[in-house]
């Protein structure tokens, strides 16, 4: 996608106006925490949403998910990642006693109104070229391209993305899987063991809303400006790791870890 037409796309979107903290050296640091993605060339992974194949216990299981805005105790998440030749392979597992979801879609980017979990992709530490995947609990992916801040690409699509989800009794599973070619043509270096990439783990927590309020749509930089028939649900964001914004949002430099491909 050109710079101008970046730009265009944000000047048409009020919801991308820049905050306060674009210019803070802080959010532009990203922190040294490090997910490890176990190399298994052997690893046998069926991708049927479930995540229920005997590789998936070689992965590292990452629960340190919160809620950076809030001070309460975050439901629990986990999730694994996998690397052969041919697939960067994920997965989340996700506890929820109330998961919005949409029937229809009208395109992807109704995403916005669902729980979901989140994958960001950076090229670089100021995230001037980013890539985004967010999957809902029935499987359905919102891919993007995105460019510091907030410039966001939803007509994008994520070459060879493949993903899946299945039911749990309080929550759902995710899985998905990654062509690795789609890497190095993207511009990152191939996904090898020793080698790092920048890489942003997140869950949007939604709930609905049962006050019975009169309805109040309000545009923000989360739903971009789009409008649901009934209420809006209750939005909570939680995070890998703490952006340390004033409010949510994980379009920052300062959200964003490492993924290091281990033997």
């Amino acid at each position: 996608m050109s710079l101008l037409l970046f730009a265009v796309m944000t000047a048409a979107d009020p919801a991308a106006a820049k905050p306060a903290y674009e210019d803070n050296a802080l959010s532009r640091q990203g922190s040294e925490r490090t997910y490890g993605v176990r190399w298994r060339p052997a690893a046998r992974i069926e991708l049927d949403g479930r995540a229920d194949e005997a590789d998936w216990g070689q992965a590292v299981v990452e629960r340190g998910f919160t809620f950076p805005w809030k001070q309460a105790s975050a439901p629990a998440t986990e999730f694994r990642a996998l690397c052969t030749e041919e697939f960067l392979y994920f997965t989340f597992r996700v506890h929820d006693e109330d998961i919005v979801v949409l029937d229809r879609l009208r395109d992807e980017e109704d995403a916005v109104f669902e729980d979901r979990v989140e994958m960001y992709f950076s090229r670089d530490e100021r995230m001037q070229d980013y890539y985004c995947l967010e999957v809902d609990s029935r499987g359905r992916a919102f891919d993007y391209r995105g460019r510091f801040y907030r410039q966001l690409d939803p007509r994008w699509n994520w070459p060879g993305l493949e993903t899946k989800a299945s039911p749990l009794e309080r929550g759902y599973v995710v899985e998905g899987r990654i062509p690795q070619a789609g890497f190095p043509a993207l511009g990152f270096p191939a996904l090898r063991p020793g080698v790092k990439i920048r890489c942003g783990l997140y869950r949007a927590e939604f709930s609905h809303d049962r006050s019975g309020r009169p309805v109040e749509q309000r545009d923000s930089i989360h739903n971009r400006g789009r409008r649901l028939d009934g209420p809006p649900p209750i939005q909570e964001w939680m995070a890998w790791i703490d952006p340390r914004t004033e409010e949510p949002d994980f379009h920052v430099p300062s959200s964003l870890g490492w993924l290091e491909i281990t033997p």
